[in-house]
């Protein structure tokens, strides 16, 4: 047998072009999804715990290098732009859009890259969630002289980092 008529009877699959999103085919990108449920709920769990433990403006260990301080933000993350809630609610819709239209192919990257996406992913709906149900974000982790952020935030701007370094070692290995 000719090796052109191997490939016409027992084709390869390319796990990028199978049928659905969810495929079993198509290898999935378990990262991603774990680090997305993670960070999700980690930030529910954690504001859950702040509005029901702490009265608005509240502080807990005051005199720590870090400490919990319950407030209401409607601006971005570090309280950036306040009362422009339907502006970061686009910009999740349009975080959550590109993840989902490229999510088959997150399968193909290193467990890292799935883990930043994953970490944005969790992290823009865990906010999107409190805009569309509260109209504000609960933030509660504050540092001596940095603004107040909650898990939702560093999961973005983790993710956001992990991204960036990828796009520069791409564009170095390209180079």
């Amino acid at each position: 047998m000719s090796h052109a008529h191997d490939q016409l009877r027992y084709p390869t699959r390319d796990p990028t072009r199978s049928r659905g999103v969810l495929s079993r085919s198509r290898p999935w990108p378990l990262w991603t999804g774990v680090a997305a449920i993670l960070v999700f709920g980690v930030d529910r769990l954690t504001k859950f715990w702040v509005t029901h433990s702490l009265a608005l403006g509240q502080q807990l260990w005051p005199s720590s290098p870090v400490h919990i301080y319950y407030t209401e933000n409607s601006g971005a993350a570090f309280s950036i732009l306040p009362s422009a809630d339907w502006l970061f609610l686009a910009v999740a819709l349009a975080v959550v859009l590109v993840i989902a239209w490229r999510w088959r192919l997150l399968a193909l990257q290193p467990w890292w890259v799935q883990t930043g996406v994953g970490l944005l992913l969790g992290g823009a709906l865990a906010n999107a969630v409190d805009r569309v149900t509260e109209g504000y974000v609960v933030d509660f982790i504050q540092f001596p002289h940095f603004p107040i952020f909650n898990v939702a935030d560093s999961g973005i701007t983790v993710g956001v980092v992990i991204l960036l370094v990828r796009i520069t070692l791409a564009g170095r290995a390209g180079a």
